[in-house]
């Protein structure tokens, strides 16, 4: 057979049955116990008997299955029914029905100031006497839902009291007549009034608010007549007088206060003191207005960007230069300005330093008021709040066409005059080769060989120089040359005349990299050229073997040119501040023109040092070249 759903649930859920009621039935007649137990338990009932008052206070205040007393008034001589009530219900809240043949007035009286929940004569019937207990439990049933009501209720109003205690914001309740019916302690600050002397006053009279420029009376947003929610905002212009007449700037709020059928009961209002929030708005304002009036009478197009990158302020200068209005550049709008072959790189620049956070400089074409394009020098920066909070960008920006036109004129006429130069250079070196071929053919054909030899010297000498101006010819530097690379220069070209005197001896050359201007070269080369050639001449009579070394090096402030030998030592007599040649005058005359120092080693290997101090008039003499 199919089972219905009922019974497969029954079968699995049984219902469990309700419990019986228990009652205690005080009697100290036993026939008439016996009597009223049997009718109890016939109608469903469970009964515990008691024949004493104390029996009866003892069972009630220990057995808590017991549901309801049934109390017999006539206990004995010692005590009665209604002390034994009194004594029960000062431990438990039980519903108490009283059994009694008495009729008198006095006696009920009596019962009811005790309970309330019936008294029933006896011998009226069993139909009076069960009726009587059920509405006995249905009061009290009713005593305990009235009771659990008022507990959540007092719960509530502890709780709402707690939470308007606890809230930073002012709150006061109204009725439906816009008399206060509760107010909270930060109200009672703000206003002045207690909650005492408040609770019953007009809401006008104690929220008293009036204009903050005006000074003239303001409703508030409490109207009894229209209630509905309004909002509190620091745009409010309202300010709260106190009972003792100090002002409070306030932000405000209301809402209706309705009843389950959704009619309006009151009203309650919400208010803060907004003065120091008022006031860093108002100084906000304020630094906006004055940098907002600096940056329209600055010169330089200034523009802002918020966090969305997007911009959101330009200065007046910049709506002059495009001659566009505000709405038009705001957003992305600026970027219809820019040439269309330099906006995708402006773009690329703006939005990569803008996730970055870092600033930027870029240069592009922007389109002015006459439709003219115009180079821009953009730089951006970005912007943080006092707490170091990213806000956006901020940049300024400056008409540069002129200056750039300017610098590439100048880089023209620059590589012009370089080229000119160089062109100078050239002709200079051609033209001294020129009067070198000249000198050497005229000692050539000499059959004096003193004039031979001075022609030769002034054929080295004009080499020297020479040799400097092809290099600043082969350079791209017209300013300086390097010192070490001109002295390589000097050394073979004085190999190549002295080739016959030079097979047999080395050169030896130690050279650090180092610049030297073109105006110091000139005499340095000549020093050398006259030392070296000395050397050459004198030094290895006979084709005799030897060694010849160069150092040149820096040293603290000081460079160094050191020229030594290991050939013929210097002849007896020799002197190092006088000859009667012109070699020696002239390498002492060209030290002299460098503020030099000479020190001659005239014992054992000979070697000359010159130095040149790099400090002072000449500090810009030598640098050390980048290797």
């Amino acid at each position: 057979m199919i089972q219905t759903v009922e019974k497969i649930f029954r079968e699995y859920f049984p219902i469990p049955e309700e419990r019986k009621k228990t009652i205690l039935l005080v009697e100290d007649e036993a026939i008439i116990a016996l009597s009223e137990t049997q009718r109890l338990k016939k109608n469903g009932f469970k009964v515990i008997s008691a024949y004493t008052a104390d029996e009866a206070v003892q069972i009630a205040t220990n057995d808590y299955a017991i549901d309801l007393v049934l109390m017999d008034i006539d206990l004995g001589r010692d005590e009665d029914g209604t002390d034994a009530a009194v004594r029960i219900l000062k431990t438990r809240d039980i519903p108490v029905v009283f059994l009694s043949s008495h009729t008198e007035p006095e006696i009920v009286e009596k019962t009811e100031k005790i309970t309330s929940y019936g008294y029933v004569v006896k011998n009226s019937g069993e139909t009076v006497l069960i009726a009587s207990i059920k509405m006995a439990f249905k009061l009290y049933e009713s005593h305990l839902r009235l009771k659990r009501s008022e507990e959540s209720l007092k719960e509530n109003q502890e709780l709402l009291k707690a939470t308007l205690r606890s809230i930073g914001d002012g709150v006061i309740s109204t009725d439906e007549l816009g008399n206060i019916t509760d107010m909270n302690y930060v109200a009672e600050t703000l206003t002045g009034w207690s909650r005492a002397d408040a609770i019953g006053e007009p809401i006008e009279r104690v929220f008293k608010i009036v204009n903050a420029k005006t000074k003239r009376r303001m409703r508030n947003s409490v109207d009894v007549f229209s209630p509905k929610e309004k909002n509190m905002g620091l745009e409010n212009q309202a300010l709260l007088i106190s009972k003792s007449g100090s002002e409070h700037r306030v932000a405000e709020s209301s809402a209706p206060i309705r009843s389950e059928k959704g009619y309006t009961v009151g009203s309650v209002l919400v208010f803060r003191d907004i003065s120091k929030e008022y006031n860093l708005l108002e100084n906000i304002k304020e630094s906006e207005s004055r940098f907002k009036t600096v940056a329209n009478a600055a010169p330089v197009m200034i523009w802002v960007s918020g966090l969305d990158k997007k911009c959101n302020w330009f200065n007046q200068t910049w709506l002059n230069f495009t001659g566009r209005s505000m709405c038009q550049e705001l957003g992305d709008g600026w970027a219809e300005g820019v040439h269309p072959n330099d906006l995708e790189e402006c773009i690329q620049i703006y939005s990569s330093h803008f996730d970055e956070r870092e600033a930027f400089s870029m240069t592009y074409r922007l389109k002015n008021k006459n439709g003219d394009w115009r180079w821009i020098q953009d730089n951006g920066l970005p912007i943080t709040n006092e707490s170091g909070i990213f806000t956006g960008f901020i940049g300024s920006c400056v008409d540069i066409t002129e200056a750039k036109e300017a610098l590439e004129t100048l880089a023209k006429d620059l590589h012009e005059r370089e080229y000119l130069y160089k062109e100078l250079q050239h002709r200079v070196k051609n033209s001294m080769s020129m009067i070198s071929s000249i000198v050497e053919i005229e000692a050539s054909r000499s059959s004096n060989p003193k004039l031979e030899n001075t022609l030769g010297n002034l054929v080295n000498r004009i080499h020297s120089v020479g040799n400097l101006y092809e290099m600043l010819y082969t350079s791209n530097n017209s300013h300086s040359v390097r010192l070490d690379r001109y002295i390589q220069k000097i050394t073979e070209n004085l190999l190549n005349a002295f080739q016959e005197k030079t097979k047999e001896i080395s050169l030896q050359l130690d050279l650090n990299d180092l610049e030297i201007d073109v105006k110091s070269a000139i005499p340095l080369g000549l020093i050398l050229n006259e030392l070296v050639t000395n050397i050459f001449k004198y030094a290895f009579p006979k084709k005799q073997a030897g060694k010849i070394s160069i150092r040149l090096f820096k040293e603290d402030s000081w460079v160094n040119l050191v020229v030594s030998d290991n050939g013929v030592p210097f002849p007896k007599g020799f002197r190092t501040d006088y000859s009667p040649g012109l070699g020696l005058q002239l390498v002492n005359m060209l030290v002299d023109q460098l503020k030099g120092k000479i020190q001659w080693k005239l014992n054992g290997e000979k070697e000359v040092s010159i130095r040149f101090c790099n400090k002072e008039e000449h500090s810009d003499q030598f640098i050390f070249a980048k290797s």
